[in-house]
């Protein structure tokens, strides 16, 4: 006989297959559970804390390319001006105070201070855009126009590069491309001309353009040579211009140009003015004063003087191509011109009533209204015959009343 080997109750192998199953299932749940709250949380938390890490670290690594100043320094900079290094921003921005110290050593008014605005990465390597602003000293003061004049007149000369604005060279080099962003009440600049030209204002018009100054700097030949073609003016005559920005921007449109014609003859007769004014007012919109449309854009707002104006009115022009007669000019009376009358009523304004020059002049006065003839001049032997005296006097427009004494035109 075999051997005998006990079993255990079917009741006895229930409970113990029973109760591993159980622990397997109370294991599976509680992991489940562990990862559907604990390792959730904790890979959330896991991940939260790595992006703040990458973000922190690339945000630093950004603010070194980049440098902007509070926003109560930037609304109390009274004038901005912008310039270029060839230097990194992570360079400069522990030389900032140097920096501000070198500027206003150059540019610097009493009473007022330098403060760099920002620092951004230019497109070029290891180039920088810098902004700085000229604040009042102290901040809550205002600069006096005084300070104003002689500061707009120092920007004006670094950007027409008469001098340049010197750093100290082993620390930043030599900044170029030197703006003018912001200056209260507006700039002129008056490119590549003698400023002495503009005392003769004989005439002169105003016209805009969607143009910056410095666009109208760099292609001022270009600008001068199209305008002379478009007025048609003689060999003789040229044009000199001003360039103005309201807000006090170089780099900024648009921009008003002040065009004086001037000849190399002396003055301009006012026939030829009256060409100039309807050439400039009577020129189609499509030739656009000859300036070339791709370039300077389109031309508005032209403006005459008033002195150019109101030749308008005057008697009529020959065309702008037919030679300029000067019309006759006397200095001394016609000859048999009766001299001009005066109103002996001294109580208003003299009224001088101009001579008639033709043989049989038209009464001036009715009969009954004729003024009284005066009496004879008292004769001096030292001058001369009253009456000499008298033709002086008539020559010279003066009329002498016995009872009143007029005054003279």
């Amino acid at each position: 006989m075999g051997k005998f080997e006990p079993q255990l109750p079917i009741h006895s192998q229930h409970e113990q297959n029973h109760d591993g199953s159980s622990v397997f299932d109370r294991c599976s749940m509680g992991f489940c559970r562990l990862f559907s709250f604990k390792c959730v949380f904790v890979l959330l938390l896991g991940i939260s804390v790595l992006s703040t890490g990458v973000f922190s670290i690339f945000r630093l690594r950004h603010r070194r390319y980049e440098f902007d100043a509070k926003a109560s320094i930037m609304n109390s900079a009274t004038v901005h001006a912008y310039f270029r290094l060839q230097k990194p921003v992570s360079y400069l921005l522990p030389r900032i105070t140097r920096l501000e110290y070198d500027i206003y050593s150059e540019i610097g008014v009493p009473y007022t201070q330098v403060a760099i605005l920002s620092m951004h990465k230019a497109s070029e390597s290891n180039s920088t855009h810098v902004v700085f602003g000229v604040l009042p000293n102290p901040m809550n003061s205002s600069i006096n126009s005084m300070s104003l004049s002689v500061l707009r007149s120092s920007l004006l000369d670094v950007f027409n590069q008469r001098f340049n604005l010197t750093l100290t060279p082993s620390i930043f080099g030599q900044p170029s491309s030197f703006d003018i962003l912001k200056f209260p009440g507006g700039i002129t600049v008056i490119p590549k001309q003698s400023a002495s030209m503009w005392m003769l204002r004989q005439a002169h018009f105003n016209f805009t353009l969607p143009n910056s100054v410095r666009e109208i700097v760099e292609n001022f030949g270009e600008l001068k040579e199209q305008l002379k073609s478009g007025l048609h003016l003689k060999p003789y005559e040229s044009v000199y211009m001003k360039v103005t920005n309201k807000a006090g921007s170089t780099r900024d449109p648009p921009v008003t140009v002040q065009v004086s014609i001037v000849s190399d003859l002396g003055k301009l007769v006012p026939l030829r003015l009256k060409q100039l004014a309807q050439t400039i007012t009577g020129s189609p919109s499509s030739t656009n004063l000859g300036l070339d449309h791709l370039v300077f854009g389109k031309v508005k707002e032209i403006s005459l003087s008033s002195y150019l104006f109101h030749t308008l009115a005057s008697s009529p022009a020959p065309s702008p191509n037919s030679p300029t007669v000067s019309p006759p000019q006397h200095s001394l009376p016609l000859p048999n011109a009766p001299p001009p009358v005066m109103d002996h009523s001294c109580g208003g304004s003299p009224i001088r009533v101009p001579a008639h020059h033709s043989n049989s002049p038209p009464p001036m006065y009715e009969e009954s209204e004729m003024p009284p003839e005066l009496p004879p001049l008292p004769v001096d032997p030292r001058v001369g015959h009253g009456k000499e005296v008298q033709k002086v006097l008539a020559s010279t427009s003066v009329s002498v009343s016995p009872l009143t004494s007029c005054k003279l035109l």
